[in-house]
């Protein structure tokens, strides 16, 4: 702090504009990580969806519904659920 106090005027102006200037840069980065954290957890979520139906389906086979209802209720193709089997 005591550095800062000694600047002249046109350095405490750079000095300001610096930290200005790494606020933005920071931020930016900081919102980029915020977003990938998001679409990483949104991905994840969907992930999570998608292994559950192939559980589901997995049961369905196993009790041996119909693959059209099995295609009706999960929005699998046929031929999805027969690699299932």
């Amino acid at each position: 702090m005591a550095e800062i106090k000694q600047l002249t005027k046109k350095d405490m102006e750079a000095y300001r504009k610096s930290i200005l200037k790494y606020r933005d840069v920071r931020s930016a980065v900081d919102l980029a990580r915020d977003e990938g954290r998001e679409e990483g957890r949104e991905e994840g979520i969907e992930k999570g969806i998608e292994k559950e139906k192939i559980s589901v389906i997995q049961k369905c086979l196993q009790n041996n519904l119909p693959i059209e209802l099995i295609v009706n209720l999960t929005g699998f193709s046929k031929e999805q659920i027969l690699k299932l089997r």
